[in-house]
């Protein structure tokens, strides 16, 4: 592998670490901020139906006929948010913004992959 390419290589496993690293924390301030209630397991029943959920997952469930939308955080919070249908709708909303925000910060003109590469057309074939 050549040297630049060594180079990409190291610093797009530094940002996947980065990203999966945050993921959780964004996707936690997302859902509080969208209008999710985080609510820690207090009696023996409650913890141990938030243990046998899925972590780090958004679930749809119904309670007394209502939709609600659950995420378990065994690691960060320690708690379950839950949310009716708004907060979920919210939460979408943020988070295609969010998306957008990031995918416009990977394209945009500070980029350094944005280089022109020109000056290197008759450089070695790779």
């Amino acid at each position: 592998m050549k040297p630049f390419g060594r180079i990409l290589a190291a610093a797009s496993l530094c940002i996947a670490v980065a990203a999966c690293a945050s993921n959780a924390k964004l996707k936690e301030d997302m859902l509080s901020a969208s209008g999710f209630k985080a609510t820690p397991p207090k009696t023996p029943a409650q913890i141990a139906s938030f243990n046998s959920l899925r972590p780090h997952k958004l679930s749809k469930v119904t309670h007394k006929g209502k939709t609600l939308w659950i995420y378990s955080d065994p690691t960060v919070c320690g708690c379950l948010y839950i949310g009716d249908q708004h907060a979920h709708d919210v939460y979408l909303q943020k988070m295609a913004q969010q998306t957008t925000a990031d995918m416009n910060a990977l394209t945009g003109p500070d980029n350094p992959t944005n280089m022109d590469f020109s000056p290197w057309a008759d450089g070695p074939a790779y």
